[in-house]
């Protein structure tokens, strides 16, 4: 994902920092300035950061507050009445027939890093965007949940230098918005403004089609055409469907 087009935000406490939030402030800093201060809320006018007893809030001038919460936001994070493995995202990285170890190479928001950790797949992923890896740490902090982990970086530079083997690698570049189309709900709002387009998907698919992986997967909007050529099969559903790419055989 793209860097955010702010290098500095305002961060209020109304509790202690933790160690584990003070690492992640010093791991972003050479990209993204945090400045802890001391005001009420409503006396910032602009977009800021809120660590409460809750958790680490962003709030956006505009658009309001984006706060993540894996375990407790059903609407975005719990799948009522899913088919487990059987679910098509599932059944795209191989979950069916063995235990996998998965890489999430656009994490976004991290609802289908979340499901398929709650699947049982050994997930990682890397958040390049300073300010949804703050959000995304402290979420997953707080859910501990210990078969998902998030890094920061740019998946490019990950998959390339990396000796840790994936059997399966998800790509979700994020869909062009339609014009005549609702507008998307606020988190993804908030995400765009503040992340962007994937510019670099191709480079990125390109990374993940050499990192020795098994199987690639992306998932596409059903009408839209192939991101790449080389599918070797596609698991459609109503709206969306996951195109299976094979490393193996496109090196032979």
């Amino acid at each position: 994902m793209a860097s955010s087009p702010s290098h500095q935000l305002k961060l209020i406490c109304e509790v202690p920092i933790s160690d584990e939030f003070r690492s992640d402030l010093v791991l972003i800093q050479e990209n993204f300035n945090v400045e802890q201060v001391k005001a009420e809320p409503q006396a910032l006018a602009k977009s800021y950061l809120l660590l409460q007893a809750k958790g680490l809030t962003f709030v956006d001038e505009d658009l309001g507050m984006l706060h993540l919460d894996f375990r407790n936001d059903l609407n975005n994070y719990s799948r009522n009445s899913h088919r487990g493995k059987s679910e098509l995202i599932a059944k795209a990285l191989g979950l069916p027939k063995a235990p996998q170890v998965i890489f999430d190479g656009t994490l976004g928001l991290a609802q289908d890093a979340w499901f398929l950790s709650q699947l049982g797949a050994q997930v990682e992923g890397c958040e390049r965007s300073p300010l949804i890896y703050l959000l995304l740490s402290d979420a997953l902090r707080r859910s501990q949940e210990t078969k998902l982990k998030i890094n920061f970086g740019d998946s490019r530079h990950w998959l390339s230098n990396t000796k840790k083997k994936y059997t399966s690698i998800y790509l979700d570049p994020m869909f062009p918005e339609k014009k005549k189309s609702a507008l998307p709900r606020k988190e993804m709002q908030i995400f765009r403004k503040w992340v962007g387009e994937d510019a670099d998907a191709l480079d990125l698919f390109s990374s993940a089609m050499q990192s020795g992986a098994e199987r690639v997967v992306v998932k596409r909007p059903l009408k839209s055409g192939e991101f790449h050529s080389g599918v070797v099969h596609s698991f459609r559903g109503t709206t969306v469907r996951y195109d299976l790419y094979s490393p193996r055989k496109e090196n032979l």
